[in-house]
């Protein structure tokens, strides 16, 4: 398993990158999806399969973990 935690400046960019994962990737495992005080949006996914780094940059997002 693999976690990853992605921060997004507004709930649009949040909204692409999980039909990102969900539809074009096929990421099995977990979402957690959370507004945070200053107005970002984070996203962590907990995946079954390893995501690589390329993919990561695809999906967008600042990536904190």
């Amino acid at each position: 398993m693999q976690s990853v935690v992605l921060e997004f400046e507004n709930e649009r960019a949040l909204q692409e990158a999980l039909v990102h994962i969900w539809e074009r990737l096929g990421v099995s495992g977990e979402l957690m999806t959370q507004r945070m005080p200053e107005g970002h949006f984070r996203m962590e996914v907990v995946s079954e399969k390893p995501i690589r780094g390329a993919t990561l940059e695809k999906i967008g997002g600042r990536v904190l973990e």
